[in-house]
Order: C-alpha cells, then sequence, then structure tokens
C-alpha cells in the first residue's frame, strides 16, 4: 500500500498516522474513490468496503448485510443467483417512463354526422324535384348535393379519426400501467430473492463469523449478531477478501501491524 498525504509519501501493509492529524473518513472517501487527496494505491473497494471499509466508535452496521457482502467479496454464490440476475435484466427492459400519448381529440358528435347526412337527404330530393320537371337548370341543385355530400364525408373521416385516436391513446395509457405493474411485481421479486440470498450467504458464514469474534482481542458476545458494531466490523473484515485498504480507528490490537496480519488485509491507522 501507498499513501500521500500532505506532501509525505506512506508505503507498507501497515500504516500509522496517529502522529498526523488526517482524518480517517477522509483517507476512506479516497478509498472508495470519491476523494482525491489523501492519495492512496491500491483502491479496489469492493461493496464489503462500503460497510466496514472504516471502523470507528460510534459506528453503525447491518451485520448480515455486510457478511452477505463479504461472502460476495469472495466468490460466493447461491442458488438464487441466476434467477436475480433474469429478474433485474426483464426489469431493466421494462421502461419507467411515462409515455407521450397521442394528442387528446375530441369526438365528432353524433348530432353533426346525422345533420350532415340530413343535409345530403334534402339536396338529392331538390335534384330530383328538378330533374322531375324537366328543369334544365339544376345544376346548382347538383353543386349544394355534392358541396353537402362532402361535408358528410369530411364530418364522417373526423369522427373515425377521433375514434382511432381515442383508441390509440386509451391503449397507450393501458400499456403504461400493465408495464408498472409488471415493474412492481418484479422489483418485488427480485427484492425477496435478494433476501433469500443474503440469508443463504449469511448460513455458510456464520460459523466462521462467530469463531472470528471468539479470536477477537476483546470480549465475545453470546449471540454473534448481537456484536457490537466494531466487533462485528472486524470480524466481517476478516472473512472478507479486503484488498484495499482499511481504515482503524480502534484500539482492539496493539498495533497496525497485528491488525493487519489479523485482517489479512492492508490498514491505515488513524
Amino acid at each position: 500500500m501507498r499513501l500521500w498525504v500532505d506532501g509525505t509519501h506512506y508505503e507498507g501493509r501497515a500504516i500509522d498516522l496517529r502522529a498526523t492529524d488526517v482524518d480517517g473518513a477522509a483517507v476512506a472517501r479516497a478509498v472508495r474513490g470519491e476523494a482525491l487527496t489523501p492519495t492512496v494505491t491500491p483502491t479496489a473497494a469492493s461493496a464489503v468496503y462500503g460497510y466496514v471499509g472504516h471502523v470507528r466508535p460510534g459506528m453503525g452496521l447491518r451485520t448480515k448485510t455486510a457478511l452477505a457482502a463479504a461472502a460476495r467479496s469472495r466468490g460466493m454464490t447461491t442458488p438464487y443467483d441466476d434467477e436475480i440476475t433474469g429478474c433485474r435484466e426483464r426489469l431493466a427492459d421494462l421502461d419507467p417512463e411515462r409515455p407521450e400519448l397521442p394528442t387528446q381529440v375530441d369526438p365528432v358528435a353524433d348530432r353533426t354526422v346525422r345533420e350532415a347526412a340530413e343535409a345530403v337527404a334534402a339536396h338529392r330530393g331538390r335534384v330530383r324535384v328538378h330533374e322531375g320537371l324537366a328543369d334544365r337548370d339544376a345544376s346548382e341543385a347538383r353543386s349544394d348535393l355534392r358541396a353537402a355530400a362532402r361535408r358528410l364525408a369530411e364530418r364522417e373521416t373526423e369522427r373515425e379519426a377521433a375514434k382511432q385516436a381515442r383508441a390509440r391513446r386509451r391503449d397507450a395509457a393501458r400499456e403504461f400501467r400493465d408495464r408498472l405493474v409488471a415493474r412492481r411485481r418484479l422489483a418485488d421479486r427480485v427484492a425477496n430473492l435478494e433476501r433469500d440470498a443474503r440469508a443463504s450467504l449469511v448460513d455458510a458464514l456464520e460459523g466462521r463469523f462467530s469463531a472470528a469474534l471468539d479470536s477477537l482481542p476483546g470480549p465475545s458476545p453470546d449471540d454473534p449478531f448481537d456484536a457490537p458494531p466494531v466487533a462485528a466490523a472486524l470480524s466481517v473484515l476478516r472473512l472478507a477478501d479486503a484488498e484495499a485498504p482499511v481504515v482503524l480507528e480502534v484500539d482492539r490490537f496493539g498495533d497496525p501491524a497485528t491488525a493487519a496480519t489479523w485482517l489479512s488485509a492492508p490498514v491505515v491507522r488513524c
């Protein structure tokens, strides 16, 4: 491990910064890639680092979740993993964004179409009267009939277009609602599977976790999952594959080198 802080370079498996005013949280943020200084290498922080990478007084810990993350850092798998992957992929394919619905189109009233049809019938009657009277000048009546027929065709076309637009809008809204329901069901399924996977991983490591707590300097709890957060965090770290430097602000070991050996991880003592 290499560490640069305020122009000073440190190197080794265990680095003691207690004689400096370097803040442990700042080092942990740098290891997680959330800050540029101090500069630390390596910084390949796995998910378990987010739970136990910075061990300090007053910290909180979701022990079983952290223990499951430690199992994952070791490459452990569960019978639920394939289904979790499949559900997540299907979930990602279900777009949660609300679609842009077709423009709302007001319906054409039946009365409007009926009146247009009645006008056509009336003009057609006028044409027949003129033809019956052998009126040679029936052209005006025929022209009115053509205009009335054109208006009727336009109203019928508008009515059909409005009907289709409303149907498209209704179908799009229904498809969106169905998609949201499917997403919610899949999300619930993923959550349940992840809970089962976490329980499986915790069961697999419970014995080793209890043994780690027993070997940790200091008192051991009767129930490993009732262990104080600091003790639980250190024991989780002992089981994890922690390549990134661990930041300690507790005195559970005689010195940083002893801590690094017990944890099998590089240690920065702040």
